[in-house]
């Protein structure tokens, strides 16, 4: 019997051990899975990631080939405006339809289109033979007076002494002032024609007359060439000073009450709507034209003139407030999924130039240009693609189709 209850102690014990070396091992797992969830919490896949843009890279052949330009925010005034539409126009006294002042055939053409001249200058030459005739009238009719004048002396005189009757003399006297009158009118005529005072000698006869400048300006039209037969009644030239080139606005009768003299106009040829100029109101109109119910504006250009032409259509914007904005031209702005984008040069590596691609809100628009806002502060210095973007942006997506394209 003491046998038994030996055994069953001894057992009781065995298994009073195993359980106490369970317990601890159990409780030691259990405390190592702790630990291991405490100090080691699970990653956040943003939180090391860095702020900014995607970058594309161009190599600087691409870049070359592709024409790439770079600048900077432009302040303009894109909101406060009232558009209008115009027509170049210069003064009457500005520009003039040159003509031969006698008929004769063209010998030789001085001048090009678009060639500046000034007043006086000799535009073409004109040949015909009856100039000689005029100079042999001339001379013909001063050696006339000539002997007029002795006669006239000579009639004085014989009357003074009573030699002669009155009569003669006054005859004489009357035949005196018509040549006087006949010499005067042929003088004019060759001054007007151009044609040099015939001398005795009779040396210095000519057969052409030059056509002269009226004024200062630039060949506009030449309607003849060598070689044709002119009259008086023959447009030779066309010729316009553009010193004087002003601009007549139409604006319509419900936005007159904005429009005052003063004002600046920010316009554009039609054919080249990018180049943006300057003009300021000078006059408005005071009566209405009752097929569109308009007023005519007139602005005087303050830019260079010398590639304006009359008769050229115009687009402008008569500024009604100063308020500018940031704007950039519509070459430096693409867009991507419904949303736009510029690209910012950062730094070069070898023959590699890094861009980095920045969204951006786009506003008014006008001559090509946008409001521009940035989502991401940028410095006055940074060079900003302003021609190429869109070149860029399919870099991009080729970056993003292969996988290769990369966040810094």
């Amino acid at each position: 019997m003491k046998k038994v209850t030996l055994k069953i102690f001894i057992i009781n014990v065995l298994f009073g051990v195993l359980f106490l070396r369970c317990q601890e091992r159990s409780d030691k797992h259990s405390h190592d899975v702790n630990i291991n969830h405490v100090d080691t919490p699970k990653a956040d896949s943003h939180a090391d990631e860095e702020e900014g843009g995607e970058e594309v890279e161009l190599t600087k052949v691409q870049i070359k080939k592709i024409g790439l330009k770079y600048g900077s925010f432009e302040n303009r005034n894109l909101q406060s405006t009232l558009k209008v539409n115009g027509l170049l126009e210069l003064p009457p006294q500005n520009k003039a339809n040159v003509s031969s002042m006698a008929a004769g055939k063209v010998t030789k053409i001085n001048v090009k289109p678009g060639q500046y001249v000034r007043k006086g200058a000799t535009l073409a030459t004109i040949q015909n033979p009856d100039f000689i005739i005029w100079q042999q009238e001339y001379l013909e009719v001063e050696g006339e007076l000539m002997f007029l004048e002795k006669e006239f002396v000579r009639q004085m005189d014989l009357v003074k002494k009573e030699i002669a009757p009155q009569s003669g003399l006054d005859k004489i006297t009357s035949e005196r002032a018509i040549a006087k009158a006949k010499l005067q009118g042929l003088r004019s005529r060759m001054k007007v024609l151009g044609l040099p005072i015939p001398t005795s000698g009779g040396s210095d006869l000519r057969t052409f007359m030059n056509v002269l400048s009226p004024l200062n300006g630039f060949i506009r039209e030449i309607k003849i060439n060598t070689g044709i037969y002119v009259d008086p009644q023959h447009d030779l030239f066309e010729i316009v000073d553009n010193h004087h080139l002003h601009i007549d606005f139409m604006v319509f009768e419900k936005d007159l009450p904005y429009v005052k003299k003063g004002q600046l106009i920010s316009f554009s040829l039609q054919s080249q709507p990018k180049n943006v100029m300057q003009a300021k109101i000078f006059a408005i109109g005071k009566s209405i034209d009752e097929s569109n119910r308009s007023i005519s504006v007139h602005a005087e250009i303050v830019e260079d003139k010398t590639e304006l032409i009359p008769g050229m259509y115009v687009e402008g914007r008569i500024i009604l407030e100063d308020r500018k904005v940031p704007s950039l031209p519509e070459e430096a702005v693409a867009l991507d999924n419904g949303l736009y984008y510029i690209f910012v040069k950062e730094e070069e590596h070898d023959d590699e130039v890094h861009f980095e691609k920045i969204p951006v809100l786009k506003g008014v628009s006008d001559f090509g240009f946008f409001e521009i806002t940035p989502l991401k502060k940028l410095a006055a210095s940074d060079k900003i693609v302003i021609d190429g973007a869109y070149f860029l942006m399919a870099q991009s997506k080729k970056g993003d189709e292969s996988g290769g394209g990369h966040h810094h």
